[in-house]
């Protein structure tokens, strides 16, 4: 097997060995939590971490890196796993019997050989020898191959009796494709060619001299570029340090938030001394950005129903230093005290979020196409009971990071029906500058970015 030009000091064999065994183990506790419990594999991570405080950065970095790159690989990889765990999958067992050995090698290298990175681990070695019998000819597959021969790449792994086809549509759900607009399900390829890639890290500058800001980051280690249509949109093209300890972030200068997500405060074009509410802030990136195209004047009322979510916000808030954000509870219910009171009403509703996929690739096989109808239902509450808060003349934007039609353009034309006074109101999307009727579906290879719905909408009366 070929080496992609390593140039690391060679691990000493005994740990090369005991670190290919424990990083095995752990991604193997995370994929059980992950696809057989349901717990997003972000959290089980962070969980895994914590109760091994003893791991070092590079073998947490090869955990998290290779634990990713088997969910994004997962369709055609699960054909690998264990049949233990195969067999736990299809029985939707929550669980797997305890004191059972199970072999991921195949799939660990597998996931690796997808992956074709510039410096493959060293474990990666450790994992081949575990293979038996041993396979021959392992080859990485090339970045630019087309999908058929990205998947021979996996043909030594499987026994010669039981080699599958591997399918370009296995990499999704059989009723994803379904779910979107025609125009994009009609060609999965520029979809994968997205979701199996490492999403980039964007930020978002809150200073006016975003020069002296991209200055100060180089010299910190974090070297970032400016997006062409968007200034204020910095893509992270390389870090060596955590960025919650910068002093940058710490007084605010910069918030870490997907480009798809920074066009909804844009397309919301707040006004300096306007009232807006953010009805589903969550966290409040979306909040942090309308309160600084409004330059901290007028007010954002900021709203959710986890209130926990509402005190982190809180402290975003102080450290960006925006005075004019208030922050209340919100259940979703009709609110009569608020009739009539805001310039602008924007509800990021909760969603399938099958727009952060590529991010979270775990949720593209624990997701449910009966989600759907559910969240379609409360997206319409959602909206119906904000919409009375409008002034006459307001705008309302509503917005998903999902990719179903169900719950974009399909719940707006529903609403527009039963609602006569509201109508679609046009806008040039910031990310393209391409103009827009008034609703938009932002796709990844767009941007390099989530998949992302906004809708804009005027209340005539």
């Amino acid at each position: 097997m070929g080496n992609q030009g390593n140039t690391r000091t060679a691990m000493p064999l005994s740990r090369l060995h005991s670190q290919a065994k424990a990083c095995a183990e752990m991604v193997e506790l995370c994929l059980c939590r992950a696809l057989l419990e349901g717990a997003p594999a972000d959290r089980s991570l962070r969980q895994v971490f914590y109760a091994n405080r003893q791991l070092g950065s590079r073998d947490r970095r090869l955990i998290s890196e290779t634990l990713f790159a088997v969910l994004r690989w997962w369709g055609w990889l699960r054909q690998l796993a264990p049949k233990d765990f195969q067999q736990a999958l299809e029985d939707k067992k929550s669980g797997l019997p305890e004191n059972i050995a199970l072999d991921w090698s195949r799939v660990l290298v597998g996931a690796w050989l997808l992956e074709s990175p510039k410096q493959p681990p060293e474990a990666l070695q450790a994992w081949i020898e575990q293979i038996k019998p041993s396979p021959i000819r392992l080859a990485f597959a090339g970045q630019d191959e087309g999908w058929q021969q990205k998947s021979l790449c996996l043909k030594p792994l499987f026994t010669p009796e039981k080699t599958p086809e591997l399918e370009l549509n296995g990499l999704l759900p059989d009723w994803v494709l379904a779910e979107m607009e025609p125009a994009a399900a009609a060609d999965p390829e520029l979809l994968l060619n997205c979701l199996q890639k490492r999403p980039p890290l964007w930020f978002r500058a809150q200073v006016k001299d975003l020069p002296g800001l991209c200055r100060q980051l180089a010299e910190q280690g974090v070297n970032v570029t400016a997006h062409a249509k968007m200034p204020e949109a910095l893509r992270c093209l390389e870090s060596s340090v955590n960025l919650h300890t910068l002093e940058s972030f710490k007084r605010g200068h910069f918030e870490i938030q997907d480009l798809a997500s920074q066009n909804v405060a844009l397309i919301c074009d707040p006004k300096p001394g306007q009232q807006w509410w953010d009805a589903c802030a969550g966290a409040g990136g979306k909040t942090l950005h309308l309160a600084f195209l409004m330059q901290g004047k007028g007010s954002v009322t900021a709203s959710d129903i986890r209130k926990y979510k509402l005190d982190e916000l809180k402290l975003r808030a102080r450290r960006a230093s925006f005075p004019n954000i208030r922050c209340k509870h919100w259940k979703g219910k009709q609110m009569p005290v608020w009739n009539a009171r805001f310039d602008g009403v924007l509800v990021d509703a909760p969603c399938s979020c099958s727009g952060t996929w590529r991010r979270n690739p775990d949720a593209r096989w624990t997701s449910s196409r009966d989600e759907i109808a559910d969240f379609v239902a409360l997206q319409k509450q959602l909206l119906q009971n904000a919409a009375p808060a409008l002034k006459p003349g307001g705008v309302l934007v509503y917005a998903t990071c999902s990719m179903f039609q169900a719950e974009n353009q399909g719940l707006i034309h529903e609403f527009l029906r039963c609602n006569p006074d509201f109508e679609l109101s046009p806008f040039v999307s910031p990310l393209d500058q391409v103009a827009s009727e008034g609703m938009r579906q932002i796709w990844h290879w767009q941007g390099d970015c989530d998949a992302m719905f906004v809708a804009k909408l005027k209340k005539r009366r």
